[in-house]
């Protein structure tokens, strides 16, 4: 079914319709690739190895963030690539696009929130050490890479065939939990649903937000900005503590 002449979502007048089917192989793939690089190559294999090598340490979560910051690069070329297919930037997925300011105060608000979930764990949030701005300077990519690829080409796509909103939330959170619950060798159904609800919500920002990228952004770099080291020596713990 072609949805040619479906009155398009508020903000997102300007983009073309798409098939159910063309609009659902896109999804298929760009999850495939967000499975095949951070699921298995950066959360299992990845967090697995180091752990094994390294340990928890600060210097084995710098290293991480590295595997991380080369995957998320790889993200965002695959993202370019897709959008430079059609003809368009990333622009046209709610990058640079004005956003309504309940939704930059919320956004700002989550992402702290978010920060003060991360040092539940432990660590000082004013620890001043070598690795902490690096790792400050790649979670603006690690961000951007996963957003980039959910909020802009999932949501964007999800939209183009007339998704109901919620599902497009639904869909994309589940899309995002389905590999962050797998650390190491080991399965974690609580991160899961932990990031099922946070990164939901991030999609709703979204969607809400007036289809602009930058309220998810800012409340996702936000966690890695401030959260790390502490947010990525997590998962490294998350490895331990699976045995």
């Amino acid at each position: 079914m072609t949805h040619g002449h479906h009155r398009p979502q508020a903000a997102d007048i300007s983009r073309p319709s798409l098939t159910r089917a063309a609009a659902w192989r896109e999804i298929a793939l760009i999850t495939g690739v967000l499975w095949a690089v951070l699921g298995v190559g950066c959360f299992f294999l990845g967090a697995q190895w180091i752990y094994d090598t390294w340990g928890t340490s600060i210097n084995a979560a710098l290293i991480l963030d590295v595997m991380f910051f080369v995957a998320c690069s790889g993200l965002v070329a695959f993202a370019w690539w897709r959008q430079r297919l059609a003809g368009e930037s990333f622009r046209e997925l709610g990058w640079g696009r004005r956003a309504p300011w309940p939704a930059m105060i919320i956004a700002v608000v989550y992402g702290l929130a978010w920060v003060g979930l991360s040092y539940m764990r432990g660590g000082d949030p004013f620890a001043v050490t070598w690795q902490r701005p690096l790792m400050m300077a790649m979670g603006l990519v690690l961000a951007f890479g996963e957003e980039i690829m959910v909020r802009g080409l999932i949501l964007d796509r999800l939209a183009r065939c007339d998704t109901n909103r919620l599902l497009q939330i639904v869909v994309s959170g589940g899309i995002m939990a389905a590999y962050h619950g797998v650390i190491g060798h080991h399965i974690w159904p609580s991160y899961w649903v932990s990031s099922f609800v946070l990164f939901s919500i991030l999609s709703a920002l979204y969607v809400y937000g007036g289809r602009s990228m930058t309220p998810a952004y800012i409340a996702h770099a936000m966690t890695h900005f401030l959260g790390d080291p502490p947010l990525i020596q997590g998962i490294l713990m998350g490895v331990q503590y699976g045995g």
